[in-house]
């Protein structure tokens, strides 16, 4: 199998060194054989639930002031608009048809969430809630819904110091639930419900009254099957070895242990109602655990550990999560508050927190933790907390805004005479650039990375070096490229996709990276939204204010697309791309994949956020901006962990993290690769570009020296493409002089800047901080 993603010719048409059809699909293996404290916080946060709306804000042009004096506004379920999109997108319906079963209740349903695999294809590949995957089996000697945890030790790594990829095994059928009434996978149908951005409900139905119900969400602690007038059935293709009845946590609860054949022990609970007195489970064979009558109505759940503290949340399980989120001057605070059902001993569930969640997390939610700890499959050991909320404080980028900014201790900008002169002529030549056609092509990506690139010359040409002469050269030909996107005119036009909610181009799967498949939005969309704030800002400024107007609902729908906050928007997702739980986006779309969701370019990722703070402060929306800077606080916090490696990074296996960067980071496995080639400047650059004021928090100075002394110093002579300059560049994130000195050489070649970088933002960013 291969990964089914169109490849990425960036900067220019790439000749791969290797493949990645079978690498990422490698054969499944033979069955195996048989942290630091939280930083803490915060300990209460009241939020206010009164919202500015936006039409009472659109004159706004945003401060940081401002910003950091809208403390603890709520931003869940405000909406962009919710308004049909524009007429200029063409409705049609996607060759991706939404499987039958599917009760989306008039919604849209998400394109690029970690319960994709449950609508795609086959419907067979698995969804990570992490700690564990859970699958459709429809193989009929194991029918049912099946569940598995792998541990690290299962781990599969490729050979090489650092390892080049590392992935877990998958299709291990650890347990199966199913129904002596439910004897094959034909003898039931499907059916979801509850879509929602963390969360999917997954039935096995024989009638209307005859059923399971598993409720699926991310970080919940047990897998639960909610039974209907069925007789249960466990099945496991591992094996069951023994089971033994233990004491119960209560009256109405049964507690068993189970060992499987690969030694592994997990714990069952069944919740009973009063009619089933004299349940039992018993093995009938070495693959099936029966129950010994049908029951109107039980409860059975497994967790993939035997400590005796689990039991206090027993019966108790996640349908759903809300996020909250609040500001507090330069603090981010968001909330996973899990609806749950059913009721345990200390009357909350049990949850299993990530790495980042576990660095930022509040001292109420620390407290709740418990000593028991699992793998992930990507994203290091989980620890479990029993509560009904993971409540984390971050730090955000409150005063990063338009101008260059670093972290660089001690430094800020200051920029000499001598290093506005080289801005400046820089932009008196790059202004006369032809950007109208230059932004003529066939993607949407492309396109975005140069209407941003001279949105930045612009910005540099108004606020840098204050040469209006320059601005009045270029603000008319960017404003007249960006009306060809604006008014839906470009090569391939986008359309409304009427089957799943989205903007989408209009070209094939296999055109502009799979945008018409959902692929990617956040990335080539943000490019769009920068140059539109930036334009919004200049033309403010020394005009008369009217391309915000004129273009706002064009720019807000592509938001709408990729980060709309709120079910109340009917024609588009919630957070298509941003994963509240894993703390980063995911930019597969409507592909079936064995190893589920993934994305390549983390700083991409950043960019999407930031470009919505940009909008949010020249379009007066606090919100808007508010909540993206508590996800760019998060990506601080998640992107240093499992995508960007310091040489102290613990959670990454230590014979990967030398590779400095993920690569293409999976639920299931992590590749040191690209979609578009494997020469080392792209698998490292395609984490930094593309460098904005924002880089620096993200990428911080360390890991940047790091880097550049482990991975990029011996190899950046040799590069003579656009890549030297992404490279180059990046190195200003810690030795701004050398990267100044490089771009203000005279012998600085023009073929060392690719098609979304400027020589005078190169110079206006580097020379900020010398």
């Amino acid at each position: 199998m291969s990964y089914n993603r169109p490849p990425m010719p960036l900067p220019k048409d790439a000749n791969p060194n290797r493949s990645t059809s079978g690498l990422f699909y490698p054969n499944e293996p033979i069955m195996p054989p048989r942290n630091e404290e939280p930083d803490s916080m915060i300990s209460s946060l009241v939020l206010d639930t009164a919202t500015p709306t936006i039409d009472a804000m659109n004159s706004i042009n945003i401060t940081n002031d401002m910003v950091q004096e809208a403390e603890y506004v709520t931003v869940n379920d405000l909406p962009i608009n919710t308004s049909a999109p524009p007429a200029m997108f063409t409705r049609t319906g996607h060759e991706i048809p939404i499987p039958d079963g599917v009760e989306r209740n008039g919604r849209p349903v998400a394109t690029n969430k970690f319960y994709g695999n449950f609508l795609l294809g086959s419907q067979t590949c698995a969804t990570w809630t992490h700690p564990y995957s859970v699958w459709i089996s429809k193989d009929n000697a194991f029918p049912g819904f099946a569940a598995n945890h792998v541990r690290a030790s299962q781990r599969v790594f490729g050979d090489g110091n650092p390892a080049p990829f590392f992935f877990s095994p998958i299709g291990i059928r650890s347990f199966v639930f199913g129904a002596n009434e439910l004897p094959s996978f034909e003898s039931m149908s499907l059916r979801f419900t509850d879509l929602s951005h963390m969360s999917i409900h997954v039935w096995l139905k024989k009638s209307d009254s005859e059923h399971i119900r598993f409720p699926i969400v991310q970080g919940m602690g047990f897998i639960t099957a909610n039974y209907s007038n069925l007789t249960p059935r466990l099945q496991s293709a591992v094996g069951f070895r023994n089971l033994n009845s233990m004491a119960s946590p209560r009256t109405d609860m049964q507690k068993y242990q189970v060992l499987l054949e690969n030694d592994v022990k997990w714990t069952i609970y069944v919740k009973l109602d009063s009619k089933c007195n004299k349940f039992q489970l018993f093995i009938a064979n070495g693959n099936t655990i029966q129950a010994n009558q049908r029951v109107s109505s039980a409860t059975i759940q497994v967790v993939a550990d035997t400590v005796e503290a689990i039991d206090q949340a027993a019966g108790c399980y996640p349908v759903n999560c809300d996020v909250v989120n609040a500001v507090n001057k330069d603090k981010g605070i968001y909330r996973l508050a899990y609806k749950t059902e059913g009721y345990s001993n200390k009357g909350t569930t049990l949850l299993y927190g990530l790495r980042h969640h576990m660095v930022s997390m509040t001292i109420p939610t620390a407290l709740t933790s418990i000593n028991s700890e699992l793998d992930s499959t990507v994203m290091g050991v989980m620890r479990g907390f029993i509560t009904n909320t993971l409540e984390m404080q971050v730090q955000i980028p409150a005063n990063v805004d338009f101008m260059p900014a670093t972290t660089i201790p001690g430094r800020r900008v200051l920029y000499s005479h001598e290093v506005l002169e080289k801005v400046r002529d820089a932009a008196r030549q790059e202004v006369n650039g032809d950007v109208i056609n230059e932004s003529n092509v066939n993607s949407m990506y492309f396109s975005g990375k140069v209407l941003a690139k001279y949105a930045w010359i612009l910005f540099c040409c108004q606020y840098i070096v204050n040469d209006r002469g320059l601005v009045d050269i270029l603000l008319p030909k960017l404003k007249k490229a960006f009306a060809r996107f604006s008014q839906n005119q470009q090569q391939l036009p986008l359309r409304y996709d009427t089957t799943w909610g989205g903007v989408i181009s209009s070209g094939t799967s296999g055109d502009d990276f799979g945008n018409s498949y959902y692929n990617d939005h956040h990335f080539h969309y943000s490019y769009h939204i920068i140059a539109a704030a930036i334009l919004t800002k200049v033309d403010r400024d020394i005009g008369n204010g009217s391309w915000f107007t004129e273009n706002r609902e064009w720019v807000e729908t592509l938001i709408r697309d990729y980060a709309n906050p709120s079910e109340n928007d009917p024609y588009f997702p919630m957070y298509r791309s941003f994963d509240w739980f894993t703390g980063h986006s995911w930019a597969k779309g409507l592909f079936e994949s064995g190893d589920g969701k993934d994305e390549e370019s983390s700083s991409e990722d950043v960019n999407s956020c930031y470009a919505l703070k940009l909008w949010g402060m020249v379009s007066g929306n606090v919100a808007l901006v508010n909540r993206s800077n508590v996800q760019l606080g998060i990506l601080n916090t998640s992107l240093n962990q499992y995508f960007l490696y310091d040489d102290a990074n613990k959670t990454e296996p230590p014979q990967f993290i030398g590779n400095k960067v993920s690569g293409i980071l999976f639920e299931n496995k992590i590749d040191h690769t690209t979609y578009f080639g494997n020469y080392l400047q792209y698998i490292q650059m395609i984490h930094a570009i593309p460098i904005t004021p924002m880089s620096s928090f993200i990428r911080h100075p360390s890991y940047v020296e790091q880097e550049w002394i482990q991975k990029l110093q011996g190899i950046v002579n040799d590069v003579n493409d656009g890549w030297k300059g992404i490279m180059m560049l990046n190195l200003a994130l810690f030795n701004p002089r050398a990267s100044f000195e490089f771009f203000s050489s005279p012998n600085f070649s023009g073929n060392f800047l690719d098609n979304g970088q400027s020589l005078t933002w190169s110079l206006a960013y580097s020379g900020a901080f010398i």
